[in-house]
């Protein structure tokens, strides 16, 4: 379902790794800074890329960014429509820490990160954080 999101010049740039061992799980999302206390519940981890190598002048520097973010939207869409949990984890890290889950994950130096998503089955009864919603007139401007 996510191999229809839509890319630049229809470029798909965009790749999944997908971990399922739990001490792969662990090792990758010890990388990560926010999924401490449900993390090690995930039955599957996954790491969204996009390959740079699709773009290939300085005014593209940027779409590796909005290609791999609408790729994940569309994945973690896809997901909860087959019935599963997902948890969008940030890749907001230091350009060694980056390295480092590079090479443990075996990504390319081509592909950018874009992020990690947490996926598992939901339990009947799950304690989440919930923020409430701007108004649509606060986000929506009509000129």
């Amino acid at each position: 379902m996510a191999q229809k999101t839509p890319s630049v010049c229809n470029r798909q740039s965009s790749k999944v790794y997908v971990f399922s061992r739990d001490e792969d799980k662990q090792k990758i999302l010890s990388y990560q800074n926010g999924n401490r206390g449900f993390g090690e519940q995930a039955s599957k981890v996954l790491i969204v890329t996009s390959n740079m190598e699709h773009f290939t002048s300085i005014g593209e520097r940027n779409q590796c960014w909005i290609d791999g973010g609408m790729y994940a939207m569309s994945l973690v869409y896809a997901l909860h429509s087959l019935g599963l949990g997902t948890c969008c984890l940030n890749w907001s890290v230091e350009c060694r820490v980056d390295k480092q889950l590079r090479e443990v994950a075996e990504i390319s130096d081509s592909e950018a990160v874009i992020m990690m998503i947490a996926v598992g089955h939901l339990t009947d009864e799950l304690k989440v954080a919930q923020s409430p919603r701007k108004k649509i007139e606060d986000v929506l401007i009509i000129k």
